[in-house]
């Protein structure tokens, strides 16, 4: 397909940013901005006469999932967005930023790929042939097919998507809590987890508890040394770089630890190279240093993580019950409406020389445990621990992860001598098969160390989110009559969803899914084995699209509805980790053309449905329902309030997340173990569960693996990298951006590329069994040997063939729905 049949399909005509800048300069009050959009369809004069030509200022927020959330100023002339600048946040200026994202919105409301009107496709799937209909006609349509497959099939045939393309309240649903949950929990509909990035929270949620364990971005400055660790800052997170290179202006030595050389490691005093996927390896031999020099922080270890509690040989904790006393109610728990039950871990006290609840002991021992403990062969968590360390050397580690003995030692002094060290992450040791065995290891050497829950110590990845909503208050907010939502469907994994559309099963059963309804997500682009995801969008019965511009995903879509820019609706940024504030987004302009607010498509697609009462509520309805919540009422904040404010921050969120070592555990302590293994999916997967008892268990990435069988026939590992001018594939339509970033590349090492007879600009073709993409190729000597970087937020007509999508795979750990988009080998062929 040409981009010209798309654009046709769009309704649109192309631009370039000459045009663009041409057209932002000569804005008249006939409301057309010249060169940027297809004609004045839709471009209606705003304002009157006595008002044209001045500016006015709106407020508004980025809300693409880059998880910065920047607050901006909307400038509006002639009823025309012009420009956007970095709002002002004047009681925490530290969060006033903008980057060529936020700066570049006008050209994305602008953009000759925005959807005009509802569409109806007439080709093929994934052809790009459609044939414009009304509003009326898609609502029927839609609406109809679901209620033919709701009174066959029953609610759970229809299956909702959600990305993180919009992170408001109303039109998003990264929130809990948004509209488009509400809609499908009235409705009975299933969910399809994108399983994205999933690893980090995990080990997270399981060592350190629910809730954020990140610290305020104030703490990172008062640390002596700050390790940016599985994490592109100046790419993908821009608020976080300026809060780490405040820390070293304010005189901490900073650390870059990454698998190629950076902006990040431009800026960092110290910059140590590490072969992908093996970084859990590193920290093992860091901890085997620790332990051996005795760096470790026992006092903390002692009295804040469960490091004393001796485990049974079924894998239990030895518990008060166990030493025949009874467990006690407690409070009630809100979620379950049950009460708690008290049954406290024992540990052996060194004063008393008895066991003892651990709440009751004066010293609870680490080691030097008697082997049974009241009729129970025991041993402590911390003697499996350090077992656990002492199987590794420093030397196995250096060799492993390429790092050398001298610097791991070095890092090992670092966190065990030199503290407090704050240890930036994000999402990028996520992308590898075993990512959730290297967090373990690095979240392990934390804990161990005592850099956690105390100044300039913990994990230096944001603020947390805002955190005051009624999500389920909104989720389950009943009709006008009384009546109640059905309640959401099942959620449906990612990789299972192929199997459920073709053979329609699930898991050995039946399972007859028909529709997907798709929205604020490019699933094509942004999934793992692109291949797979093509097939499945070929197979499904009935297909709607709901979205900004012609992308990837729309071009398979049964009926395609066009949402307007979020600057065309009011709404509310409700997430994003590293700005403690919620912003309220004033609508700036009318929407272009015939497209809709996100919101008022959901609601009427939810009352032709004939679920109407449900959805008997205003923006401002559903704000102040979702702000019914005590952190809200104790901050004051309410519709009207941010109507005047146009930000509000939670001063309730925590400064040093678990602050004097206290988890959000009922014991109050960190873990490392885990009595039961519970997988966070399950497709009847066999599970080892030896694996997830062994503790700082670690194994080698699945391709990443310099020695993984598959490298003799797919010698590069190819890694996936943020885009500076992308998020994800947003953005792929404004055409000055592309000056930057032109088109796909692949960056080669040097010495790689000359055994390839690769020179710079030359045209070639990276394949495995699974796919192929032919790009251009670019030499740099920041490139570690054997791996090729590639930016993967481009659409596959963007490529001279292929996609880059198409080359990961879609498997899972054994515990862990998380997808994969560095741990992937391939061949290269140059062309």
């Amino acid at each position: 397909m040409t981009d010209n049949a798309i654009s046709n399909a769009a309704g649109q005509r192309g631009f370039s940013r000459r045009s663009f800048i041409k057209g932002a300069a000569v804005l008249g009050a006939a409301g057309a901005l010249t060169g940027c959009s297809a004609g004045n369809e839709g471009l209606e004069p705003a304002v009157d006469a006595s008002k044209a030509g001045q500016e006015q200022i709106f407020s508004g927020a980025c809300r693409s999932q880059c998880v910065q959330g920047c607050y901006l100023n909307v400038h509006v002339r002639d009823g025309q967005i012009v420009r956007t600048t970095a709002g002002d946040i004047a009681e925490e200026r530290r969060y006033n930023r903008i980057c060529p994202k936020g700066l570049s919105h006008p050209a994305r409301v602008y953009s000759a790929e925005r959807l005009k009107y509802p569409m109806r496709r007439v080709g093929e799937r994934g052809e790009g042939k459609f044939e414009r209909i009304t509003w009326d006609e898609a609502i029927k349509e839609i609406t109809d097919k679901w209620k033919g497959y709701r009174e066959e099939f029953g609610p759970e045939s229809i299956a909702f998507f959600l990305g993180s393309g919009n992170t408001g309240l109303l039109g998003g649903g990264t929130a809990d809590g948004s509209v488009f949950q509400h809609l499908q929990t009235v409705m009975g509909a299933c969910s399809v987890l994108p399983d994205r990035d999933i690893a980090f929270q995990d080990r997270m949620m399981k060592m350190f508890g629910p809730g954020s364990a990140m610290s305020d971005p104030s703490q990172w400055a008062k640390a002596n040394h700050v390790v940016i660790w599985g994490t592109n800052p100046t790419v993908s997170c821009k608020q976080m770089i300026r809060f780490y290179l405040d820390a070293k202006e304010a005189g901490a030595k900073l650390t870059c630890i990454d698998i190629q050389y950076n902006t990040n490691a431009s800026k960092s005093d110290w910059f140590l190279p590490v072969h992908p996927g093996t970084d859990g390896a590193m920290a093992l031999g860091i901890l085997r240093e620790v332990f051996d020099n005795g760096w470790q922080d026992t006092e903390f270890v002692r009295a804040h993580t469960d490091a004393p509690l001796l485990v049974k040989e079924d894998n239990t904790f030895l518990r008060r019950s166990d030493l025949g006393i009874a467990p006690e109610e407690g409070p009630v728990n809100p979620r379950t409406g049950k009460p708690t039950v008290i049954d406290p871990e024992i540990v052996w006290d060194e004063e008393t020389q008895s066991a003892v609840p651990a709440p009751q002991a004066a010293k609870p021992a680490l080691e030097g445990v008697p082997e049974e403990v009241e009729g129970f062969k025991v041993r402590t968590v911390y003697s499996m621990l350090v077992d656990r360390i002492n199987e590794w050397t420093v030397e196995k580690a250096s060799e492993i992860s390429g790092v050398s003995v001298e610097d791991i030692k070095t890092l090992a002094r670092m966190y065990g001598q030199e503290g407090p060290v704050t240890t930036c992450m994000n999402q990028g040791l996520n992308h590898y098969f075993n990512g959730i065995y290297t967090y373990e290891c690095i979240f392990a050497l934390m804990l161990l160390t005592g850099n956690f829950g105390k100044e300039g110590a913990g994990l230096g990845s944001g603020g947390g989110q805002f955190g005051v909503s009624n999500a389920a208050g909104c989720v389950n907010q009943p009709s006008n009559k009384g009546e109640k939502p059905m309640g959401p469907g099942r959620n449906l994994n990612w990789t299972a969803m192929y199997d459920i559309v073709h053979n329609q099963e699930l898991v050995g059963k039946p399972f007859p899914l028909k529709s997907l309804y798709c929205s604020c997500t490019n699933i094509v682009s942004n999934q793992t084995e692109q291949n797979e995801t093509k097939k499945m969008l070929s197979e499904v019965d009935f297909l709607v699209v709901q979205e900004m511009t012609m992308n990837d995903t729309a071009l398979y879509a049964d009926i395609l509805l066009p949402a307007c820019h979020w600057f065309e609706t009011e709404d509310l940024r409700v997430r994003a980790y590293n700005m403690p504030y919620l912003v309220y987004n004033e609508k700036a302009a009318e929407p272009l053309y015939e497209s809709k607010p996100d919101f008022e498509i959901y609601k009427a697609l939810g009352t032709a449905m004939g679920y109407g009462d449900f959805f008997d509520f205003d923006a401002k309805d559903y704000i102040n329902l979702w702000l019914d919540s005590p952190v809200a009422k104790k901050e004051g904040i309410t519709y009207d309030t941010l109507r005047e404010t146009k930000v509000a921050r939670n001063h309730q969120l925590p400064v040093i997340a678990c602050e004097g070592g206290k988890f959000p555990f009922p014991n109050g302590r960190a873990r490392f173990w885990q009595e039961k293994i519970v997988p966070d999916y399950d497709l009847g997967q066999e599970i080892d569960e030896s694996k997830e008892h062994l503790m700082l268990y670690w194994e080698p990435a699945r391709e990443a693996n310099l020695d993984a069988p598959i490298r003799e026939k797919y010698p590069f590992t190819v890694l996936a990298e943020h885009m500076r001018t992308r998020n994800h594939t947003q953005w792929w339509d404004v055409d000055y951006m592309k000056e930057f970033e032109k088109q796909p590349i692949a960056r080669f090492n040097p010495d790689d590329a000359a055994k390839l007879g690769i020179v710079e600009g030359d045209t070639v073709r990276l394949y495995n069994d699974r796919g192929t993409m032919t790009v251009v190729a670019v030499i740099s000597a920041g490139q570690q040997p054997t791996t090729i970087a590639c930016p993967r937020s481009f659409l596959t007509r963007e490529h001279i063939d292929g996609d880059f999508a198409t080359i990961s795979f879609n498997d899972y750990n054994q515990v862990s729905r998380n997808q994969c988009y560095f741990d992937q080998a391939v061949a290269v062929e140059k062309l």
